[in-house]
């Protein structure tokens, strides 16, 4: 009997190996490539495909990877393929991709996260906690986190008024307001911001909202709040109606304008200093910014995570390699060399991490990173989460939000005259007309100096129908 037994157990040993290694060949037969969806708005996308793939060929040179494209030409025009969730739920092909984390659980709910266990992460507690924390649910981690970002504050490291201003309030007393009508600012005054779509629009009221209120996890109002639309509109004011709602390709244009020396001070994300000039950035100071009259004890920051795409993961061997990948992209060594500049006189594209060793390895070389990351430390901010409707909620409310920050706006607009303005005497039979082709009066106010595209005119009224 004991000799029956162990036939018949090695017979199924045999059969169990020879079942396993059918898996393991379809399996790796299918692993041969792994698609992958970066998070597209990075200064250098090509840079972070070069590190991740230098540093996977390393470990696995049998499997390829497809960086999917972000957006690609189809039928004569280009068709968005993957904005890290902002529109667009992860490509079917992918089976990691780079998301923003508000749409954390919104992609878990509808089965787009790969559940992993604490024992598969690399290195959990290298991250930030608040980037940590905002992956795991009942002890899983539904992603690894990659980058961070916040609202931030950039000004001169000599002024002291913006330096020392806490609040809104204190921010408008230091800047004025109305202090330019156009896109550009005419030299160093007034306030730079991007506040066009409506996702900004939501997410920068959510984040005023808790800056107020502290409530945590954020609550998705229907209605916005009017206290909180008076906040965003003095940002607004103290900035203009064209540089707020103009839509510009370049992300970083902002940071762009202030090395040329326009705008005394802008709002943006830490990468927008890999675009500025070693002079500014020899020069730049930052902060988070004050959003309402409340002091921000825990303010929102921003976590981009890498997600294995559960769809596309139910062979074993295919999550193993999916969720080793991801670890790689997370990775200290693939952050770092995705960050950093490429050659002696680039920038890093200061870009903001999570992770404590990525700081502390950059900041030797970059002495920003070294200031950015006692920026985060001593922030202890939350991470920036919506609830499953995401991308709804941020649509509706962005759009309810907008129209209320832009009706009623105090500061008026410049428009480009129908031709070249030759003195005060010439404006006043130039501008009346071309305000009035906006339901505008004219303000009196002309120029032909640059920043502005040749001549324009004062209006005390903005077409808002034309910034959508």
């Amino acid at each position: 009997m004991k000799n029956i037994t162990f036939r018949g157990h090695y017979r199924a040993i045999i059969a169990n190996a020879i079942v396993l290694g059918a898996i393991l060949l379809s399996a790796g037969a299918q692993a041969q490539t792994l698609n992958v969806a970066l998070y597209p708005y990075v200064p250098r996308i090509d840079q972070f495909q070069a590190a991740i793939t230098a540093a996977w060929s390393k470990v696995h040179p049998e499997v390829q990877l497809n960086f999917l494209k972000s957006e690609v030409w189809r039928d004569g025009h280009y068709v968005k393929v993957w904005d890290g969730g902002y529109e667009k739920d992860p490509p079917k092909e992918a089976h990691v991709y780079v998301f923003d984390a508000m749409f954390f659980e919104q992609f878990r709910t509808n089965n787009f996260l790969e559940a992993m266990k604490p024992s598969e992460i690399e290195n959990p507690g290298d991250f930030l906690p608040y980037a940590r924390q905002a992956v795991i649910v009942d002890g899983n981690y539904y992603a690894i986190p990659q980058l961070g970002c916040a609202n931030i504050l950039f000004y001169n490291v000599n002024d002291t008024p913006i330096a020392n201003a806490t609040t809104i309030s204190q921010l408008q007393s230091a800047t004025n307001q109305c202090t330019y009508t156009s896109e550009i600012p005419p030299d160093r005054r007034g306030l730079m911001l991007d506040m066009h779509g409506p996702v900004t629009n939501a997410s920068l009221y959510l984040d005023i909202a808790h800056s107020v209120n502290g409530t945590y996890p954020l609550p998705q109002p229907t209605q916005p709040d009017a206290t909180f639309i008076g906040d965003q509109k003095t940002m607004l004011n103290i900035s203009s109606f064209w540089n707020i709602n103009s839509k510009n390709p370049d992300g970083y244009i902002r940071g762009v304008w202030y090395s040329q020396g326009y705008g005394r001070a802008f709002m943006g994300f830490t990468e927008t200093m890999s675009e500025m000039t070693p002079e500014a950035l020899a020069t730049i100071n930052f902060k988070v910014m004050p959003l309402s009259n409340t002091t921000t004890k825990q303010p929102l920051f921003f976590v981009d995570a890498v997600g294995v795409n559960k769809p596309n993961v139910v062979n074993p061997v295919i999550r193993a390699l999916a969720v080793e990948l991801a670890n790689l992209i997370a990775a200290t060594g693939t952050v770092v060399a995705s960050f950093e500049g490429t050659s002696p006189n680039q920038n890093p594209q200061y870009l903001m991490s999570v992770r404590e060793s990525v700081f502390q390895n950059l900041e030797k070389r970059y002495p920003i990173y070294g200031r950015m990351h006692s920026l985060a430390q001593a922030s202890n901010p939350l991470a920036f989460k919506l609830n499953a409707s995401a991308r709804t909620w941020l649509n509706e409310a962005g759009t309810k939000v907008r129209q209320q920050v832009r009706s009623n706006y105090v500061c008026g607009c410049d428009e480009t005259a129908d031709r070249t303005i030759m003195n005060n005497v010439d404006a006043q039979g130039v501008c009346p007309a071309v305000c009035a082709k906006y339901g505008a009066a004219w303000n009196g106010q002309w120029t032909n100096r640059p920043p502005a595209p040749g001549s324009v005119c004062g209006c005390n009224a903005c077409p808002i129908s034309l910034a959508n």
